[in-house]
């Protein structure tokens, strides 16, 4: 059932509630009167078992009164017993039969005493015999002898009479005389009395009564099938309880009576039976549940009643807002030009007519903002997606692999968490054999990010050649991006200079996450200082880190998007998994292995939490074969020069290099080298020079290094020569000339170890030139 209006639904729940309401009371009134009317049963009920049990009671009073008189009157009179018997027969309508039977003498030759034995037919008349002369003696039988332990009286089992076709139970009393038993006088009681007296109680209606004897037996029943059966288990274990007076049984052994019952019983005094009064459980609360169901349907009616009034109530106060609904379809479908029914009342359903009214019409012109806030944002959006193009644009590829000797290669990757992002990653060749990469990380996000990104990206590229190193590149950037930085927007910038022929590698970083080494064991977070973040402090300084890539070791540089990727619990990835992810990676795996790896396991990890910051990774290997490198260090003094120079001059030879490439480097080392010590150290200082000599496959590479004052022989004019001779006087002169015409490459660095200057020889061809 679908109820669509509001009244409809109102008159229904009021209905629910109410009926919920009845049902919940009347509960609690049935549990309340119910437990009153068991009470009350309880006391009606054993009042009537003990009425029942008094009556009884009286009956079997005067029969064990009669009989123990006349056990007294025989006890002297022993031969006017059978008259006496006759007698209180004849006046004791209760008592079928009596008998005054006496021990027999010890003498079996002796005559037996006459035991009389007197009984009411069936027309009333009066019977005797002696029972000394049946055939089977008394004596032995065990009425007699029960009866003879009965001083005081008692009653015996029943039994059923073969001669006189009828239930009967025997009342004992012993006769005495100087204090020992002569005999008994025993009455025989039929029970039919006992089942008038049951029948003539006022019981409640399906209850029934019992009379239960000492081996708990059915003397009397009300259903005449279970006379002489024994009780019911659980019946007899109920009597035997200490609350005997009253009890519940789930069960009654009566097939008359169906479900559980309630027994009430009363003791009858000067016996040991038992009467018991069973009452139906269902009988008990009959009264109660008609009332109930009466009172309930009655209740419902009401409630009912109530529900429709509400109905019409509500239907007619709402009639109202029927049409606003139906307008309010209307604007649903964006039709807004309808007019309103006038409020005929000034109540809620008038003010909210009113209300409706006016924001249809303030909806209107909203829709109209509407409109042109999209527009505006469709044509934002492609400019944002245009500006994505863009930065993507100013990003080198994502693999690079060196054309020349297939010495590195590179593979990154770039998820920004917005359309444009802050993240940047750059690399390009700054000579033959030198390979400038760097990973950064704007502070900001979005488009402000974005045009702080390529900011550092150009300059970086504009730089490079004249920074030469990590460290004056990230020196010069700084300088470069303080200018003008109102915003305090700053950058943390990783950079790496790769010597594509040794693998030697100097590291830089601006406040940048640390990179990570794959491919000596476990990989290794390689921590070393830092300096400050690019944009902020223009005096900050970039200490440098160097290390040597092995063959197939991999350099991964990542921004903190990796490390700082949350789930939907706010737990961070970290560089813990970072490093375990990267674990995972065979170490003859392809470098976009390391990529893929990790960019998978960080996307398990968040699962479908959103993206909080832009993601960048950049994974650098090398492939190349680590050549044997001399490596020389002497004081600034001309015979130490000549020493070194004499020592490489025979390994070039011993090496089999040509020995016109051998003389030419000889020249240009000394001129160079003795230059340095005449002119780097004035004033006669010490230091010391390095000298580091690599045979490649196509050339010879040689690096100077001292400590002693910049000096940049690029940067020296070439000498004017008169005649035959050169002024060998400045800072260079002749010998500078020489050496760079005889290089094939020359190149200038400083840095805080000094003078850098980099030297390539390259073999001659077959026909004698240089390459």
């Amino acid at each position: 059932m679908v109820l669509r209006s509001i009244a409809s639904r109102t008159a229904w729940w009021v209905l629910v509630g109410s009926t919920l309401v009845l049902g919940a009371i009347g509960g609690l009134l049935l549990a309340l009167t119910r437990a009153q009317i068991l009470q009350h049963t309880h006391h009606e009920a054993a009042a009537l078992a003990a009425n029942a049990g008094s009556q009884i009671q009286a009956r079997v009073d005067r029969v064990a009164v009669s009989a123990q008189m006349l056990a007294a009157i025989i006890a002297s009179r022993q031969d006017d017993a059978e008259p006496l018997l006759r007698d209180t027969l004849a006046a004791n309508l209760d008592i079928d039969g009596l008998a005054a039977v006496f021990r027999p003498p010890l003498d079996p030759a002796a005559p037996r005493p006459h035991s009389p034995f007197v009984n009411r037919l069936d027309n009333g008349a009066l019977s005797s015999r002696d029972l000394s002369q049946d055939a089977n003696p008394y004596w032995n039988n065990n009425w007699f002898l029960g009866g003879l332990g009965c001083t005081g009286g008692c009653w015996q089992r029943p039994f059923f009479s073969q001669s006189r076709h009828r239930q009967l139970v025997n009342y004992s009393t012993t006769i005495e005389r100087n204090g020992h038993p002569i005999g008994i006088i025993n009455a025989d009681v039929t029970l039919n009395w006992l089942h008038r007296i049951l029948g003539s109680l006022d019981k409640p209606p399906g209850a029934y009564t019992f009379v239960l004897d000492s081996d708990g037996n059915y003397l009397a029943h009300d259903n005449p099938e279970l006379v002489g059966q024994r009780g019911g288990t659980a019946l007899l274990d109920a009597l035997a309880s200490d609350h005997a007076e009253s009890m519940r049984l789930p069960v009654a052994q009566n097939p008359r009576a169906r479900g559980p019952v309630w027994v009430y019983s009363a003791p009858i005094q000067g016996t040991r039976w038992r009467l018991g009064l069973v009452v139906p459980e269902y009988q008990i609360y009959a009264s109660v549940r008609h009332i109930f169901l009466l009172s309930l349907a009655l209740g419902l009616l009401a409630m009912l009643g109530v529900a429709l009034i509400t109905l019409l109530t509500i239907r007619r106060t709402m009639a109202p807002l029927g049409v606003l609904a139906d307008r309010a379809e209307h604007v649903a479908r964006g039709e807004l030009d309808f007019e309103l029914p006038a409020a005929r009342r000034p109540d809620e359903v008038g003010r909210l007519t009113e209300s409706f009214d006016q924001m249809r019409r303030e909806l209107a012109l909203h829709l109209e903002d509407l409109a042109r806030v999209a527009r505006e944002k469709q044509r934002l959006a492609s400019e944002l997606e245009i500006a994505h193009q863009i930065q993507l644009g100013l990003l080198p590829n994502a693999h690079y692999l060196d054309a020349v000797c297939a010495q590195f290669e590179l593979h990154a990757a770039l998820h920004p968490a917005r359309a444009v992002g802050g993240d940047l990653y750059s690399y390009f060749m700054l000579d033959p054999q030198r390979f400038f990469v760097m990973v950064g990380d704007v502070s900001d996000k979005g488009i402000p990010a974005a045009l702080f990104m390529a900011q550092t990206i150009t300059l970086a590229k504009a730089l490079a050649p004249r920074a030469q190193t990590p460290q004056n590149l990230l020196r010069l950037l700084n300088l470069e991006l303080c200018r003008g930085n109102d915003s305090c927007m700053f950058v943390t910038l990783l950079c790496g200079l790769l010597n594509t022929g040794s693998g030697n590698l100097v590291l830089a970083s601006a406040g940048h996450e640390p990179p990570i080494l794959c491919g000596r064991g476990a990989p290794l977070v390689l921590e070393f200082p830092t300096g400050a973040v690019l944009g902020l402090y223009e005096d900050s300084d970039y200490p440098e880190h160097v290390l040597r890539l092995g063959r197939g070791e991999t350099l991964l540089m990542y921004t903190d998007g990796i490390t700082e990727a949350s789930d939907h619990d706010e737990r961070m990835y970290g560089i813990e998994r970072t490093v375990e992810s990267l674990a995972q990676v065979p170490p003859t795996a392809a470098t976009a292995a390391y990529i893929e790896r990790l960019l998978g396991d960080v996307d398990r990890f968040v699962a479908d939490a959103p993206q909080a910051d832009d993601i960048t990774l950049l994974a650098l290997s090398w492939h190349g074969s680590v050549l044997k490198t001399t490596e020389m260090t002497l004081d600034n003094r001309l015979p130490d020069v000549f020493a070194a120079l004499d020592r490489c001059e025979q390994l070039l030879q011993d090496a089999g290099t040509p020995v016109a490439l051998c003389g030419d480097m000889r020249l240009a080392l000394e001129e160079l080298m003795v230059n340095t010590v005449e002119y780097g150290y004035p004033d006669g200082q010490t230091g010391q020079i390095r000298l580091r000599l690599q045979p490649l496959a196509d050339a010879v590479a040689v690096e100077l290094i001292d400590d002693g004052v910049a000096f940049d022989p690029l940067q020296s004019a070439d000498p004017v020569l008169t005649g035959d001779l050169a002024d060998r006087e400045r800072v260079g002169g002749l010998g500078i000339h020489l050496a760079r015409t005889m290089t094939d490459e020359m190149r200038y660095t400083r840095d805080a170890q000094g003078n850098h200057l980099l030297l390539r020889f390259a073999y001659p061809t077959q026909d004698g030139s240089s390459p």
